[in-house]
């Protein structure tokens, strides 16, 4: 299972680099957040930090506006099983 954590970011510091969302070498980019994999028996924990692009970091924090305000599935309860 692989795990997505991506925060709002706060005070943005920005780097030249790859965008994970469009792909896109060499823009302008700033740590958005961060995908992990568990550890356990035989296998070993992994966390890669995630840059966005100006225009993708929009695109992204659309993406969590809306989701909050209109749920794919508002019957299921936060922390409820399916």
């Amino acid at each position: 299972m692989i795990s997505f954590r991506l925060p709002l970011p706060g005070a943005l510091h920005w780097e030249l680099g790859a965008c994970f969302v469009c792909r896109r070498p060499e823009l302008a980019t700033v740590r958005v957040g961060t995908m992990s994999s568990p550890g356990g028996p035989g296998h070993r924990a992994y966390e890669t930090p995630l840059f966005a692009c100006r225009s993708c970091l929009g695109h992204l924090t659309l993406i969590h506006h809306t989701a909050h305000a209109n749920p794919a599935r508002p019957y299921v309860t936060a922390g409820h099983p399916c």
